[in-house]
């Protein structure tokens, strides 16, 4: 009932409210007649601002080195897709016979990218390329320039410093790319400059679209009272900076972004700086963007070595805690990349679940995602090829793995795949602090903006890589150093059978880790030699063939701050054959070591449970875990602290095996520790299969 009440009382006042406004109306006309002081923009004005009002303009580009899957489509496209020559990226005006303005964020000058041949366009279709560059604020996003030649006929605006609330403004534009178009409002009101409140911007009605930036806002009269900046997501409340700011404007650019803020692996572990770069002007447009470019890489550079520098004694790899990981470390199989919870109390090595693709007989792509990267892709060679003809071609290596990749170009309604990049722009051979030897390789992709950039690794038959998808100006914010930080918290597992290790193993060193410059393996009959920093090992076994696996699952030292230190070796004698070795390290847990490692621990310790060296049968299986107590050595971390390192050597059988324990005891007999002995002869190792 009380609802029903407040409904009806509601309904009597909307009446009588509806009532009064009526009378008010009849009554009162002069209301009803108001002018809402939106007026038009006259004819004859519109027709002069065809010579003044220009579209900012790139040229499109083909890349012609690559190829697609089948011819691209254009002929789907409507008439002006299919026949425009350029990208219409913003819009600009005469300020006077040589000068034009617009918007600062229009060029982007201070960020890379393959789209900086910047020209105008005028209302016949006529290009004239930009080339110098006279006023440049960033702050305000200004910018003044002239141009290399000009239109016949050109009529610079005139600028009006009055505009008040309710005054009728035109939005002048190059509205969605479509040409130059006029659209009406009214100033709306004037907000403070959102950065220190240094002037106060327009905020008008008229609808601004993508393309308006740069153009000018203008009164009834046709004179410019501002530049159009920004557009407001949600409603027509647009921004324009008054055109008196124009006085403010230095014989410098100025280049400013602020709160540029870089984090570690959460958003509260970060660090943030404002840029800033003043250039004399006047400057050809080309060389005052690639100065501001090389300032801004280098200050992301230094914003880069500015979080580490924040962060370093919990970060890797100086952190107490990631010190603490290091005793009980996770093996991983190809890529694994370091994490850690906010605090940096938690460490481990992350990786995605790996999806294989056959893309031929004999060779495979394994691809999965990454926290570092686009993809983490692990590329076979062609059976045909030679490791060393398919690592000396980035090309080779690129065409292959955009056979897993699904790298598409969109035609219409059409996605057509990329089959080869060609070569590359530009390829190095590099070392990280861990000693391992990256072939980094650039490709650009011109009609999109955007780059392909691998980093791989030699790895048994093929290569395992980082893969990067992205937009060019990534690559003029420190990206290239960043990598090649990042790539040292990556955690590598390489595994191949014995006919791909003897092929990887007899390459130039210039593509090896450092862990296998030294590194030696023999195969003769039925007998494997492996010699390497830890330890070698001579068994005979009928099993082993050219298809024997071996698995070398390599982490971070505990004596050294950042050096690669193999922490398992797995040996897999054949395929179908369910037995096969282990030699892996373990060292005394930390206080911050799990439970289930520290028992772990204590059984390494007395020699006990999983680890007493007697048979322990687990379902279908039996394994034999032996410490080799000769090699028990007290060790100093890098934190100062001294460990406990045990090497324990693993056998795993079928349940059915017989005299596991004294085949497990020949393979023990089989291995040599090194501890103490003179370091290997630094000769280029030497392979063979006899």
């Amino acid at each position: 009932m009380n609802t029903f009440n407040e409904q009806s009382d509601f309904s009597h006042r909307r009446m009588a409210f509806g009532f009064f406004l009526v009378s008010v109306l009849l009554f009162c006309p002069f209301i009803a007649e108001a002018d809402n002081n939106i007026k038009f923009l006259d004819k004859n004005v519109i027709r002069n601002l065809r010579f003044s009002v220009v579209e900012i303009v790139v040229p499109k580009i083909e890349n012609e080195k690559i190829q697609y899957a089948k011819e691209l489509p254009f002929h789907t496209l409507s008439f002006k897709e299919r026949n425009e020559q350029y990208f219409s990226i913003g819009t600009g005006f005469f300020i006077n016979d040589k000068e034009l303005m617009t918007a600062a964020h229009v060029l982007n000058l201070e960020y890379f990218s393959l789209l900086k041949d910047f020209h105008i366009r005028d209302s016949n279709g006529r290009t004239y390329k930009i080339g110098q560059i006279n006023h440049l604020s960033s702050r305000r996003d200004m910018v003044i320039f002239e141009l290399e030649a000009y239109p016949e006929q050109v009529l610079a605006l005139e600028v009006s410093p009055n505009v008040e609330i309710g005054d009728t403004v035109f939005s002048v534009g190059n509205a969605q790319g479509e040409g130059i178009s006029f659209r009406a409002g009214q100033v709306a009101s004037f907000t403070p400059e959102p950065e220190h409140g240094m002037w106060k911007d327009i905020r008008f009605t008229s609808p601004a679209s993508p393309g308006n930036s740069g153009g000018p806002l203008l009164d009834i009269a046709g004179n410019v009272v501002g530049v159009i900046i920004q557009k407001n997501a949600s409603e027509n409340y647009n921004v324009a900076i008054p055109m008196t700011e124009i006085e403010n404007l230095k014989d410098m650019a100025e280049f400013s972004i602020r709160n540029i803020s870089m984090s570690l692996n959460d958003e509260q572990n970060s660090y943030s700086m404002d840029w800033s770069e003043e250039i004399a002007l006047p400057q050809n447009i080309k060389t005052l963007s690639q100065r501001a470019q090389q300032s801004l890489n280098t200050f992301y550079e230094k914003i880069s070595s500015g979080v580490n520098k924040k962060y370093e004694d919990d970060y890797f790899p100086k952190g107490k805690r990631f010190r603490a990981y290091l005793r009980n470390q996770i093996n991983i199989r190809q890529f694994g990349i370091l994490d850690s919870d906010p605090d940096f109390h938690m460490w481990t090595l992350s990786s995605y679940s790996r999806k294989s693709i056959t893309i031929s007989e004999d060779q495979t792509i394994t691809l999965s995602k990454s926290d570092l990267s686009t993809a983490h892709v692990l590329v076979e060679k062609p059976k045909d090829l030679s490791m060393e003809d398919f690592l000396s071609s980035p090309k080779l290596v690129m065409d292959n793995m955009l056979k897993g990749i699904h790298l598409t170009r969109t035609i219409g309604a059409e996605k057509i795949r990329f089959v080869s990049l060609g070569d590359p722009e530009k390829t190095e051979i590099w070392e990280d602090r861990l000693g391992r030897r990256w072939m980094s390789s650039l490709w650009y992709s011109p009609q999109s903006d955007r780059f392909a950039y691998s980093h791989c690794l030699a790895y048994p038959k093929g290569v395992i890589c980082n893969v990067d998808l992205k937009k060019t100006w990534h690559l003029g914010t420190g990206y290239l150093s960043r990598i090649k930080e990042d790539l040292n918290e990556v955690a590598v597992g390489y595994e191949g059978k014995l006919d791909d290790w003897i092929e990887y193993l007899s390459l130039d060193k210039k593509y090896l880790p450092a862990v296998f410059r030294k590194s030696r393996i023999r195969v003769h009959a039925e007998s494997l030699q492996i010699d390497m920093n830890d330890f070698t090992l001579a068994v005979k076994n009928d099993k082993i063939d050219e298809k024997t696996s071996l698995h070398f699952h390599f982490g971070y030292s505990n004596t050294s701050l950042l050096k690669e230190e193999l922490l398992l070796f797995e040996l897999f004698t054949q395929k179908g054959v369910d037995a096969h070795f282990h030699i892996r390290k373990f060292f005394t847990p930390s206080t911050f070591s799990s439970d289930e490692y520290k028992s772990k621990w204590e059984e390494i310790s007395d020699r006990s449970g999983d680890f007493s060296g007697k048979v322990v049968r687990n379902n279908n299986s039996q394994a034999i875990r032996t410490v080799i107590s000769d090699e028990t050595k007290e060790i100093l971390a890098v934190d100062g602290e001294t460990m406990t390192r045990e090497f324990v050597i693993g056998c795993f059988y079928k349940l059915s095996e017989e005299d596991a324990l004294a085949k497990c005891n020949t393979f023990i007999d089989s291995v040599s520790f090194k501890e103490g002995k003179k370091e290997q002869s630094s000769q280029p190792l030497a392979v063979s299969f006899q």
